[in-house]
């Protein structure tokens, strides 16, 4: 049994829901996918007090209206859940739960938590834990830490920091950083975090993640924001990756940065590259393209690949522009590489590399 959100606030809403579900269960069996609008709020309309002591009676006018839209949210609700398209499911619940209040995301968790176990319920409960998310981003996690420490499960504690992070990423992202959880559970939900926090402000995600970096790591922080940050915009991208110190996840960084570029805009990313100083960042750069252009074209890629400056990463550049050609017509790619102006000692290695049965780029 799941931890409980609002007790028996829950409770009174009861004999409502029962009456939507007759009747979402009646519309299932006639086609259709969403509950019908709650009977309640067009009952409550038509009742008029016949004097002044009856009037003195009835529930005053703004309680019903919040009632029966507190009604309407949670019938809503379990429509949207009980869709059998997933995709359709989750657009759904989304498109509801994202005018839900506090409170009506509470009741909605009391609701989903006595579904059986399924598909239906599964989808209601990591959609309502991102909404809480957004609303109150320390109870939610805290909620959702409960049920990580009983069943084992994460999906709710993603949800919750995912909510999070759509209104304070940096906040999310330090509660994360204080959870025991074991390293790569806290690796996975941090590098969803970092890219939701790269998409929404760029700047200060690449701040934090060139502040926590981890040279060693081929990808690391700097690669998850490089790679988020140049599909919005590929040139601060690879400037920001490029004027990092050395390291691992520097290159990883340029990489990918390049890479997403040159994915959108060939031309674009080449001309760039083609207008970086000599250097380390560069041949990165140039060896990306190498790679990126050898696939489809492995003699332009092999052009880029000749401006490479370091011996080293020539050979991994050679290899990346003419990998895919050797493998189908080695006599082609041997060709290929004699005809060009890269010295016979980096031939040689690229070669080596491309015959031995190891990875070509270790």
């Amino acid at each position: 049994m799941l931890p409980s959100a609002s007790g028996t606030l829950w409770a009174g809403l009861t004999p409502v829901l029962a009456s939507a579900g007759l009747a979402m269960l009646v519309g299932f069996g006639l086609g259709r996918v969403t509950a019908p609008p709650a009977a309640i709020e067009q009952k409550s309309d038509r009742v008029m007090p016949s004097s002044a002591k009856e009037a003195e009676n009835q529930e005053p006018a703004w309680q019903t209206v919040e009632t029966g839209v507190k009604t309407s949210t949670a019938a809503d609700v379990a429509g949207a859940a009980a869709m059998g398209s997933p995709r359709q499911r989750e657009k759904a619940l989304e498109e509801v739960l994202a005018k839900a209040s506090l409170e009506e995301v509470r009741k909605s968790l009391d609701w989903a938590n006595a579904l059986p176990d399924g598909p239906m319920k599964k989808a209601a409960l990591e959609k309502i834990l991102k909404r809480w998310g957004q609303l109150d981003g320390p109870g939610a996690t805290a909620y959702a830490s409960q049920v990580y420490a009983e069943t084992g499960n994460p999906s709710l504690l993603r949800e919750a920091l995912s909510g999070w992070a759509d209104k304070d990423p940096q906040a999310a992202v330090n509660q994360l950083a204080a959870m025991n959880l074991n390293d790569g559970l806290q690796q996975d939900i941090r590098r969803d975090l970092l890219e939701q926090w790269a998409d929404l402000s760029p700047t200060a995600a690449a701040a934090y993640a060139a502040a926590n970096r981890n040279p060693d790591s081929w990808r690391g922080l700097v690669g998850t924001v490089a790679d988020e940050w140049s599909k919005r915009d590929p040139a601060a991208a690879a400037n920001w990756a490029a004027a990092l110190d050395a390291g691992r996840d520097k290159r990883a960084a340029i990489y990918t940065a390049i890479s997403n570029w040159a994915d959108a805009d060939l031309n674009g990313a080449a001309a760039y590259v083609s207008g970086q100083p000599a250097g380390e960042s560069r041949d990165t750069m140039a060896g990306t393209l190498a790679r990126h252009i050898g696939q489809e074209d492995p003699a332009s890629g092999l052009k880029w690949a000749a401006m490479v400056a370091d011996p080293g990463s020539q050979e991994r550049a050679i290899a990346g522009a003419l990998i895919d050609l050797y493998r189908k017509d080695e006599a082609q790619a041997r060709q290929l590489l004699q005809s060009s102006t890269i010295s016979a000692q980096v031939q040689a290695a690229a070669l080596s590399r491309m015959t031995n049965r190891g990875p070509w780029w270790r």
